[in-house]
């Protein structure tokens, strides 16, 4: 029945969590054993006064025993009842004391009438509360004191056996008391230490990982984004090439499309090393940083407006808006460059949805529409370019790709005024 608690700690793990909550429930199980001891101590203590001579009474040596006895049940009953604030160090130390002092007068002045049960419960109390060392300390005068008073030294008659008895009874409930309270604390003990032994092999496994996946980006990063990176460059430079040269227009067309394929795998390539670093993935919480970014780099100029409640998407839901809108304002800057234009994120019951809108011709967005595949619900719906153009189509058709896998469906198509790409993921 020990006051110690087991210590929250400030961040750990549920393995500890669960750890703590069991040695909880141990405490206050062993808690609720000792008050059902307690209150058959309560009626021990009252029956054997009520029975032994002198009884309780007003007048006299009785008004003494009553006092006593008032005194022994002034300091059970709280002890058994168990409610009420936590108990502090001392009516843990207090109680126990008083209970001891007038069951050792009770068994003074009443003899042969076995008040060493009080006593001994008083150095039950003690052992479980306190550490051994000073439950010790406070016992060993109560049980000297109760031996004394039950082998009736200072009488005409002294009882050996009667006083042996008692320090036997207070040697048997301190000791059992102090054993439960050490097994029950040794477990706590054990069982934090293997969930802390478990949470340190498993965050040795997590390090190590982490470690294999930073080494395996590094290689990816230097063999072959690298590499992508100076392959884009010299087929950009061979796209001005052949523009100047006037070149067949097939053949401008697929070095463009060759541009565009190793731009799509610098991409890919990029977004495989911050997974394996294990970098936190964009969403469209940082869509005020995009913007800010196009505004600066593509001298676009972009406005915000976010309506409806706003919530927080799953990582791969809010990865694909992010995207879609990252693709949705490259191609704006690529075919309608200047163009006043529109980013709207809308909440409602139902869906998140992201609008792009531009101001530009009809074709400006239209570079990339011609190669959506159609398909039943969940497809994007892509309105034909107003005029033909060079790209190859994949940038939305990413957006679509990115779209659909987590549920949602993409519109892109002219307007009166330009070129609008809408996604729209569900709640």
């Amino acid at each position: 029945m020990s006051t110690e608690r087991p210590q929250p700690a400030g961040a750990e793990s549920p393995r500890m969590a669960e750890v703590r909550r069991r040695a909880a429930e141990r405490h206050t199980r062993q808690v609720a054993r000792m008050h059902e001891i307690l209150w058959m101590v309560v009626a021990l203590t009252a029956a054997f006064a009520f029975r032994s001579h002198p009884r309780p009474g007003l007048s006299g040596e009785r008004l003494v025993v009553s006092l006593a006895l008032a005194g022994c049940l002034l300091a059970l009953v709280p002890s058994a009842w168990g409610r009420g604030p936590r108990r502090s160090v001392t009516t843990t130390v207090v109680l126990p004391v008083l209970l001891g002092v007038f069951g050792t007068a009770l068994s003074a002045l009443q003899a042969n009438s076995m008040m060493e049960i009080p006593v001994s419960a008083a150095v039950g109390m003690l052992c479980a509360r306190m550490p051994l060392r000073p439950a010790l300390w406070l016992s060993a005068p109560l049980t000297v004191a109760v031996a004394l008073a039950a082998a009736g030294v200072g009488s005409h008659r002294v009882s050996v056996e009667a006083g042996l008895a008692s320090v036997l009874l207070c040697v048997v409930l301190g000791a059992s008391s102090a054993f439960a309270r050490q097994a029950r604390l040794g477990q706590d003990r054990t069982e934090l230490l293997l969930a802390e032994l478990e949470d340190s092999r498993e965050a040795g496994a997590r390090a190590a990982a982490v470690a294999e996946r930073t080494r395996i980006a590094q290689e990816l990063h230097d063999v072959l984004a690298q590499s992508l990176s100076a392959l884009a460059v010299q087929l950009e430079g061979a796209r001005k090439l052949a523009e100047r040269d006037q070149v067949d227009p097939q053949l401008q067309q697929l070095i463009v499309r060759g541009g565009e394929l190793t731009r799509e795998g610098l991409s890919d390539a990029r977004q495989a090393v911050a997974a394996l670093r294990g970098d936190r993935l964009p969403t469209v919480d940082q869509l005020t940083a995009l913007i800010d970014r196009c505004r600066r780099d593509l001298a676009l100029p972009i406005t915000l407006s976010v309506s409806g409640e706003p919530r927080t998407p799953t990582p791969e839901a809010g990865l694909a808006l992010y995207r879609g809108a990252q693709e949705a304002l490259t191609n704006v800057a690529r075919y309608a460059a200047g163009s006043p234009t529109a980013v709207a994120l809308r909440y409602t019951a139902g869906a998140t949805t992201l609008t792009v809108s531009d101001r530009g011709t009809a074709a400006a967005g239209g570079a990339e529409a011609g190669h959506v595949a159609a398909g039943g619900a969940g497809a994007a719906t892509i309105t034909p370019p107003a005029r033909s153009w060079t790209g190859g189509g994949n940038g939305l058709r990413g957006m679509r790709e990115r779209i659909e896998r987590v549920g949602g469906r993409i519109q892109a198509g002219p307007t009166a005024e330009g070129w609008t790409v809408e996604m729209e993921i569900p709640a």
